[in-house]
């Protein structure tokens, strides 16, 4: 796939955290026990999560070989080490537990696998949420703030009902110096701080006021205090209560994620080439994440018509965020409409401007393969 994600180095981790609500994958993809699973890899919380689930197979591929190395170091963490060290090396308990957590390491995993994990850590002593390129930057903006606005802010997390929450937010933020605030730390001369520039080559908007809106609309539908990525994104991982973290990191399911981590695979390459190869010919349901947002609208439509010509059923999920790729079903993108607005329409992470699921119902018989995707790395 001709893609700009391919074309910025891939030399650092770009991400601590999966944004795409594992919720939503889970609606869209209804994973069950024949099912082999793509998952775009990021920080590996939706591979994961996916393994929850129970699939034959999940599958977790990432252009960025940092990216699996992240999530191996997480399921070594899970394999290995009671719940609390996979706490601290995340940063739900803050520093000091991040340091405890890294020194358990040294007793499992390979001397030269732990210098470079350890001299990380020591780089990035909150923790590996922390650690993302775009998790340091988006959580940058609350402390960016006069006291005031960040008072305001927490004070959502004491509204009880949404009208309350609602209520709140219009007299206390919702003005124009707060606005102003948010538009330029968001903003696209801001934003190349979380993500490489060279990824908004086919954004139809620069971001901060539209993210904006999202805002609003979110805390107009959905309470605060009961979303994870509101508590992160705003104020950190310290002091998250431990049923809004994500499945993968609750205690309560490390036990079955130990005994399902024979079933994950961790490939790296370009996954729409995954997809139309041998080794991708059973994949089943795919978690794309927002691989397409990086494209543009005639590359996504070439995309999706050799995927439409696989053999096999697949169902599909993405997300946009700066463009609409999908706005609508044709015979080469078979949308699932009102699957699509009603997942968008409750996904937890407020920033993204829409969930797109795709059921491709397969070739009864091969056919002649389409012009070659980009190689994967």
């Amino acid at each position: 796939m001709k893609s700009e994600f391919a074309s910025i180095p891939l030399d650092r981790l770009r991400y601590g955290l999966v944004w795409e609500d594992h919720a939503t994958l889970y609606q869209a993809l209804d994973l069950g026990p024949e099912d082999h699973a793509l998952i775009i890899t990021s920080a590996g919380c939706n591979a994961l999560n996916a393994l929850l689930a129970g699939p034959r197979q999940v599958t977790a591929i990432d252009l960025n070989p940092l990216q699996n190395r992240l999530l191996a170091l997480k399921a070594h963490a899970i394999a290995h080490h009671p719940p609390a060290v996979l706490r601290g090396l995340l940063g739900l308990d803050g520093p000091a537990a991040v340091a405890a957590a890294n020194a358990a390491l040294q007793a499992t995993l390979p001397p030269a696998d732990y210098a470079a994990w350890a001299a990380y850590l020591a780089r990035h002593p909150r923790g590996l949420l922390l650690a993302g390129q775009l998790e340091s930057y988006v959580t940058g903006f609350v402390p960016s703030l006069p006291a005031v606005w960040q008072a305001r802010l927490r004070g959502l997390l004491a509204c009880g009902s949404v009208a309350e929450q609602w209520a709140y937010f219009r007299q206390e933020l919702d003005q124009p110096a707060f606005q102003t605030l948010f538009v330029a730390y968001f903003d696209a001369a801001n934003l190349s701080q979380g993500r490489d520039p060279r990824l908004f080559r086919y954004a139809a908007a620069s971001g901060g006021a539209l993210f904006y809106e999202r805002l609003r609309r979110q805390l107009s539908q959905r309470l605060a205090r009961d979303n994870f990525f509101f508590h992160f994104l705003f104020f950190g991982p310290e002091n998250l209560p431990e049923a809004l973290l994500p499945p993968c990191y609750q205690a309560a399911h490390q036990p079955q994620l130990r005994r399902s981590l024979a079933r994950l695979r961790l490939v790296t390459g370009e996954a729409s080439e995954f997809l139309l190869s041998a080794a991708g010919h059973d994949v089943t349901k795919a978690s794309l994440s927002n691989i397409f947002e990086y494209v543009s609208p005639a590359e996504f439509g070439r995309v999706s018509r050799a995927l439409a010509a696989r053999p096999a059923p697949l169902r599909l999920v993405f997300w946009n965020l700066l463009q609409a790729q999908a706005p609508r079903r044709t015979a080469a993108v078979p949308l699932l409409p009102a699957a699509s607005a009603a997942l968008g329409a409750q996904d937890a992470c407020f920033y993204f401007g829409g969930v797109r699921v795709l059921a491709y119902a397969g070739c009864s018989a091969p056919v002649a393969s389409p012009a070659p995707l980009l190689q994967a790395v």
